[in-house]
């Protein structure tokens, strides 16, 4: 078996032949088997015993692992006190707990299926450990209070952070015409979304997810087994059974911290308890006497049980912390190690990608300000005040017969207590009346998307780039009838703009599919009255 296919499926992999939905052919876990077991499937053969196939026992332990956890939950303490009976049953039973973890663990990632396996049993087994310490260790009298305080109070804290991580890592929303085509092939949003990097730094790709049918921003993957798309996704936590993107990244690494604190504190404690002429490393390794009563015994071989959990997340800080700095997501490392587009270094821990790296220092205060919902409100805040539209392109057919007519006009955006924008639009016409028109528009989940009706249609609004105190480039895809209607505005803070800009507008409005005829810079008019 190659080493490849022990590999979790990256995030957008392509489907394989394993997922096939008829339940006796889709264990064909091989894509060279596929066409084997094709001609099989047509000539009314059973599958090869030896062909790679998983057996039907393993299918059903792997398809309806969740219904394992009762007995999961009782073999955990059953082997902890079978090691506790000899060191050398602690050490065969220690050693093959992590490989069959691990087994497990790739199996059901190989699946993608969601699973609450493995989250609980890392919270059954933080509860057992505590649960020894508490019946075990403090009778001993060797743990003062204001240890036994500590180590509960890191116990509530990483509870408290492991919930705040479990909820949303920042789910992409469809906006409401998304939903309404996410069948149509021919969506010019599809278009627009790639033609946004012309404007925009070429790194900053606006994407169409192939199953979700939605537009993403830059840096957000699908994710297989959550079956969702996720903002700046780095990888799906099977011990938490969530993703980790951009909602809870942060909060994933405080709980790794908080544990790893709570977890080295608490087996210290418990060896300078059972071994206290020893050193804690020194002690791991030879504790005489721990062997000669049961309860001892059990907790020195749970203290060796922490110790592999321990090692293990720490690898999996550092290798986040690793990532962090070089500001890159474990999905960017894989692909780009799969694409051959990234540089391994320090002996392969990290992989540098230099696509979103922007130094030590700042990678760090990226990361640490990634945008959430105040950063979505002070965008919001950012952008209020008075705009005049200078540049106007549509794939409208109105527009051909309004372009001559057509001037310079005032945008007043004023953000609400909830982050939405009440956009204000103002026109002089010929005859010195005003033409106005008022929308509100909503925020979304992500930071320069805002969705609003006008005129029964849904709007889907984008700032595909913005200097607050210069100009704005918006692009808003109407979902009207069968081929929605894309309109591109270039604004600026005052009535003239560079002509680097109005030329980075038209190209940008060519590669959205606009002809060069419905692309206009707007002539300077007069400005209405306040209302």
């Amino acid at each position: 078996m190659k080493w490849d296919k022990l590999k979790p499926p990256e995030p957008d992999d392509p489907m394989c032949c394993c997922e096939c939905d008829v339940f006796q052919y889709g264990c064909c876990c091989d894509c060279d088997d596929l066409d084997e077991a094709f001609n099989r499937w047509l000539r009314a053969k059973a599958p090869k015993s030896g062909s790679g196939c998983y057996s039907f026992l393993l299918e059903a332990l792997i398809d309806n692992l969740e219904i394992s956890l009762v007995p999961a939950l009782v073999l955990l303490p059953l082997l902890l006190r079978v090691a506790a009976l000899h060191y050398l049953l602690g050490i065969i039973i220690l050693s093959a707990l992590p490989g069959l973890v691990l087994w497990l663990y790739y199996a059901t990632h190989k699946r993608k299926r969601r699973t609450l396996f493995f989250l609980t049993l890392a919270l059954y087994s933080l509860a057992y450990a505590y649960y020894l310490f508490i019946t075990e260790i403090i009778p001993r009298g060797d743990v003062s209070q204001k240890q036994l305080c500590t180590v509960t109070t890191g116990m509530i804290l990483t509870l408290v952070s492991l919930v705040r991580t479990k909820r949303s890592p920042g789910f992409v929303s469809a906006t409401p015409h998304e939903e309404d085509d996410k069948g149509s092939a021919h969506l010019t949003g599809a278009l627009l979304t790639e033609a946004s990097s012309s404007f925009s730094k070429p790194s900053e790709k606006w994407s169409r997810c192939p199953v979700c049918k939605i537009t993403r921003p830059p840096r957000a993957g699908h994710c297989r087994t959550c079956g969702v798309c996720v903002q700046r996704l780095d990888h799906h936590c099977v011990w938490l059974n969530s993703c980790v993107g951009q909602g809870n990244h942060r909060s994933f690494l405080l709980t790794l911290c908080v544990f790893l604190l709570t977890s080295l504190y608490g087996i210290s404690l418990v060896l300078h308890s059972l071994c206290p002429q020893q050193y804690l490393v020194s002690a791991l390794l030879y504790c005489p006497g721990v062997y000669s009563q049961a309860s001892s015994a059990l907790c020195f071989t749970c203290a060796w049980y922490s110790v592999i959990v321990t090692c293990g997340l720490l690898y999996l800080l550092v290798a986040q912390v690793v990532n962090i700095s070089f500001n890159v997501t474990e999905r960017e490392a894989q692909l780009a190690l799969r694409n051959k587009t990234g540089q391994s270094r320090l002996w392969g821990l990290a992989v540098a990608t230099g696509t979103y790296s922007r130094g030590f220092y700042q990678n760090w205060v990226d990361f640490l300000i990634m945008a959430d919902a105040s950063t979505i409100f002070c965008m919001s805040r950012q952008m209020a005040g008075k705009w005049y539209l200078i540049g106007f392109a549509t794939n409208g057919q109105w527009f051909v017969q309004h372009r001559a007519s057509m001037k310079m006009g005032t945008a007043m955006l004023n953000p609400t207590a909830d982050g939405d924008l009440d956009i204000s639009y103002a026109s002089l016409k010929p005859d010195g009346t005003c033409w106005r028109m008022n929308n509100l528009a909503k925020k979304t989940d992500m930071p320069g998307k805002f969705t609003y009706t006008s005129w029964g249609n849904e709007n889907d609004m984008r700032v595909v780039d913005i200097k607050y105190d210069q100009y704005a480039l918006t692009q808003t895809v109407k979902a009207s009838g069968d081929h929605p209607t894309v309109v591109n505005k270039l604004y600026g803070r005052g009535v003239d703009l560079s002509q680097d800009l109005q030329d980075r507008f038209r190209q940008f409005s060519l590669e959205s599919g606009i002809l060069a005829e419905n692309i206009a810079i707007l002539p300077q008019n007069g400005e209405c009255t306040a209302a």
